[in-house]
């Protein structure tokens, strides 16, 4: 998971589960390892799963879209990878954006009271 709306200045973080299906339990088993991630193909670090479970952090690149792929490579397990696309804006447009989302939460909350409130006096008179 990664937030694809990052603005200037932020920190990002992956996280994640890795896991790996057990044919003989039919289940999905956590899975311990080394990730390595590229930031639009160039290494930008590696962490460790535990329990499956990772997380890994760095500070957001330039202005612009941004590729990052998670590659995962063990002997015994199959290698694979995955990508994910973000954006990095400038930080009044993110503050805009959050802004606009608030309002139309606003108003979506507005008009559900509205209704509610209709139904309840039709039901009165």
């Amino acid at each position: 998971m990664i937030d694809a709306f990052v603005s200037e200045g932020e920190k990002v973080t992956v996280e994640g589960w890795l896991t790996f299906y057990d044919e003989k339990e039919m289940s999905w088993k956590p899975l311990d390892g080394t990730l390595t991630f590229y930031l639009d193909g160039r290494e930008i670090g590696k962490e460790k799963a535990q329990y499956g479970q990772f997380s890994f952090s760095f500070p957001s690149p330039s202005i612009g879209k941004h590729k990052i792929e998670i590659k995962f490579k063990a002997e015994g397990y199959e290698s694979s990878y995955k990508s994910l696309s973000f954006e990095v804006v400038e930080k009044r447009r993110k503050e805009m954006v959050a802004r606009f989302a608030k309002i139309i939460f606003l108003l979506i909350f507005l008009l559900c009271l509205a209704l509610f409130l209709s139904v309840f006096l039709a039901k009165l008179f």
